[in-house]
C-alpha cells in the first residue's frame, strides 16, 4: 500500500482488517497521537490493548507478529499500540515478519516521529499489501480552525470560527490537547449530540488552563536558542508543573528532524526566514520566529551529532540503574551552551 495522508486515516469509521500496520510519522508529534488515539479508539471501547516498543522488537523480531496473530482472552477486540524511537531500523525484521505471516487478527497502530520518508521502515510498508505509512505534518492556522470546528461538532458544541481561533491559540495548535479541551468543555456545558450547546470566549478561558506543551516549547526554544542564564529556572519550572524530561526529549528529537528538513532548504541557497514561512514548512506560527532563529544557529552538523545525543539520552531515561536525570540536565546545558557560542 502506497502512503496516505493523516486526514483519510481520520475519515475512517472502522479499522480496515486487511491493514495489518498502520504507521504514523512525521514532523507534527500532536496530529500523529491524534490520529492514533482515534484509531486505536476504532477498536472499540472494550477492547483490549497491548503496548509495545520497537526496542522489544529489536531483541525480539517475532514477538510483534506472534502477537498479532494471537486471540485476546480477555476481550473480542484486541489492539496493538507500538511506540518506534529512533529511526525504526531495529524493528523492520519485526514488521516484515507481520506482513510475511499468514495470519494476523490485530491490528498494529505505530508512532514513530524520528522516522523518515527515506527510511527502511516507510519504504518496506510502501511495498507491502498490509501495511500503510501516513507523515504527519503541521496543518495552518487555517486548517486547525477548522479541526477545532468539526471535533466540536462531534462534542454537541457549536463553535464559531473567532472561538475557534481562540482554542488553537490556548493550546499551541496541538491537536490531541485541542480535544481533551473540548470534551471537558462538553462536560462543562452538558453538552451532546442531540445537545447542541453554543461555546463562548469566556468558557473557553475559563477552563483552559497553561498547557504543559507551552512549558515544552519553552524549554525547547531556550536550549536550542542558547539562552544559558534562562535554563535552570525553566527547567524547574517545567518540573513543577508534571512535564516529564522525556517528554521534552522526544519534542526535541522533534525539532531537530524539523530544523534537519529545513536546514537542506537553507543549505541549497534559500533564506531561513523565506523556509519557515513557506506552507510545507511544518512550523506553526507561534515558534516561527524561534525556529527562524535556530535556523541560524545550527547548521547540518551540529544537527546530526545533536539527534544523537538526544537518542542517547532517551534510552538512558527510560532504561533502569542509570543516570538518566543527571544526562538529561547535563545535556540541555551542553544545548544552550553550544547554541550560544555559535549565535
Amino acid at each position: 500500500m502506497k502512503t496516505v495522508k493523516p486526514a483519510e486515516l481520520e475519515r475512517q469509521t472502522r479499522l480496515d482488517p486487511a491493514v495489518r500496520l498502520t504507521l504514523l510519522t512525521g514532523p507534527d508529534d500532536a496530529t500523529m497521537n491524534a490520529v492514533a488515539a482515534r484509531l486505536v479508539a476504532l477498536a472499540g471501547k472494550e477492547a483490549e490493548r497491548l503496548d509495545l516498543s520497537s526496542s522489544q522488537l529489536g531483541q525480539d523480531p517475532s514477538l510483534l507478529a506472534g502477537e498479532a496473530a494471537s486471540m485476546s482472552l480477555f476481550a473480542a477486540q484486541r489492539v496493538i499500540r507500538l511506540e518506534i524511537t529512533g529511526s525504526g531500523d531495529d524493528c523492520v525484521e519485526a514488521v516484515a515478519a507481520l506482513i510475511a505471516a499468514e495470519t494476523a487478527v490485530n491490528p498494529v497502530i505505530a508512532t514513530g516521529a524520528t522516522i523518515t520518508a527515506k527510511s527502511k521502515l516507510v519504504k518496506l510498508i510502501e511495498g507491502a499489501d498490509h501495511a500503510v505509512a501516513a507523515i504527519c505534518y503541521q496543518p495552518d492556522r487555517r486548517a486547525l480552525v477548522g479541526i477545532a470546528i468539526t471535533a466540536a461538532e462531534e462534542q454537541g458544541l457549536k463553535l464559531s470560527n473567532a472561538e475557534a481561533q481562540l482554542l488553537v491559540d490556548l493550546v499551541s495548535g496541538d491537536q490531541a490537547l485541542m480535544r481533551r479541551e473540548l470534551e471537558k468543555i462538553a462536560l462543562y456545558l452538558d453538552a451532546a449530540r442531540d445537545r447542541q450547546r453554543q461555546v463562548a470566549a469566556a468558557d473557553i478561558v475559563a477552563l483552559g488552563a497553561a498547557t504543559h506543551e507551552e512549558d515544552v516549547s519553552e524549554c525547547i526554544n531556550v536550549a536550542l536558542g542558547g539562552k544559558v542564564r534562562e535554563l535552570p529556572d525553566m527547567l524547574a519550572k517545567a518540573a513543577a508543573v508534571g512535564v516529564a524530561e522525556i517528554r521534552i526529549i522526544r519534542a526535541l528529537a522533534i525539532r531537530t528532524m524539523q530544523l534537519a528538513r529545513l536546514r537542506a532548504e537553507v543549505d541549497a541557497g534559500a533564506h531561513p526566514a523565506t523556509v519557515v514561512s513557506a506552507r510545507s514548512s511544518g512550523v506553526f506560527w507561534k515558534e516561527r520566529d524561534a525556529v527562524t532563529a535556530q535556523l541560524h544557529i545550527w547548521d547540518s552538523l551540529r544537527i546530526a551529532r545533536l539527534m544523537s545525543r538526544l537518542l542517547d539520552c532517551e534510552r538512558a531515561l527510560k532504561a533502569s540503574g542509570t543516570a538518566g536525570a543527571v544526562l538529561f540536565r547535563k545535556l540541555m546545558t551542553d544545548i544552550a551552551w553550544q547554541a550560544a557560542r555559535a549565535r
